[in-house]
């Protein structure tokens, strides 16, 4: 027996499921408006189930006339457990169990040639192994490791491991891959430039991955490419459900952090201190340590590289 699965998700979201293999129908919410505004449509097609897996959504379930529904506000909303893992719960209230720790990407064979030109464009030779730096972090500035700090890292890549690197991110992150360009006119800079599936190709042609706990940190991590994550004001414990040896995080937990957490209400977002003091905590040191100890592991000799997760369709 078959089923129609049919996604609400926001654009960023949508763009996600995008290329999915399950043939999901992905319809965009534009705002949070919308999803009152669908709702109309969702009780006149008489779903059989309603699930949602997002915060915001949970308002919406119940009332979608469906006879079984399920959402966060059923489940235990833990500090220690990750949001993958509490994903499952609102599933196993419903029947569905999975202890799937996993996470996908699906981009297509036309975002790998797009990437090829792109990095033949950009004189990239594939001598050196590439590594991604994500600077932004852009819903929650506090989560942002100082720009100094980046440029410091990525002159140690370049200059004394003679790495290459390549920029991403967004529109909003485009005033500090200037100001990175302009310091080191060799890298190489997608930053607003690439749509998401796009960068999740060039992402698979990168060795390591460096940024905060953002989405295209989550993105690498899908994709099964070696992460070193920057934790302050989130809990890794929630945000980053990865595993060692390929993917590390560095996370001072200081007296006062996690200030956010999965499922803490709006007023966490109400600064509570003057500056992000748990991410000036992380030296640059700390950060060159673990890239050294990762380039050590068999993936960077190239005896696990051809193991990898192709993540495309």
């Amino acid at each position: 027996m078959q089923a129609r699965i049919v996604v609400l998700a926001s654009p960023i979201a949508a763009q996600v499921l995008k290329y999915n293999p399950w043939q999901l129908q992905v319809k965009a919410a534009d705002e949070k408006w919308d999803l009152l505004r669908m709702l109309t449509q969702v009780r006149k097609e008489r779903f059989d189930l309603a699930v949602s897996l997002s915060q915001r959504g949970g308002f919406f379930t119940r009332f979608c006339a469906t006879p079984v529904w399920s959402d966060f506000t059923l489940t235990a909303i833990k500090a220690d457990r990750s949001v993958v893992e509490m994903c499952q719960d609102v599933l196993r209230i419903i029947g569905i169990d999975s202890d799937e720790r996993e996470t996908e990407f699906w981009y297509r064979s036309q975002e790998e040639h797009s990437i090829e030109l792109f990095l033949r464009s950009s004189a990239f030779s594939g001598e050196q192994p590439l590594v991604a730096v994500h600077v932004g972090g852009h819903f929650f500035i506090r989560k942002r490791w100082a720009l100094t700090n980046f440029i410091e890292t990525i002159r140690f890549l370049t200059d004394s491991l003679g790495l290459q690197v390549v920029l991403i991110g967004g529109q909003e992150d485009v005033e500090e891959s200037l100001i990175i360009k302009s310091l080191f006119p060799r890298i190489i800079s997608s930053v607003g430039i690439l749509k998401l599936a796009e960068t999740a190709a060039l992402l698979k042609q990168c060795s390591l991955f460096i940024g905060n706990d953002s989405g295209p940190l989550h993105l690498a991590a899908a994709l099964h490419i070696p992460t070193i994550g920057l934790f302050g004001p989130t809990d890794p414990r929630q945000f980053y459900p990865y595993r060692a040896p390929l993917h590390r995080f560095i996370y001072k937990g200081l007296s006062c952090s996690p200030c956010y957490r999965f499922g803490g209400g709006i007023w966490q977002y109400v600064p509570r201190c003057s500056k992000a003091y748990c991410m000036e905590a992380i030296t640059i040191n700390e950060l060159t340590s673990v890239v050294r100890e990762l380039l050590l592991l068999p993936f960077f000799t190239g005896e696990q590289r051809g193991a990898s997760y192709a993540g495309r369709t």
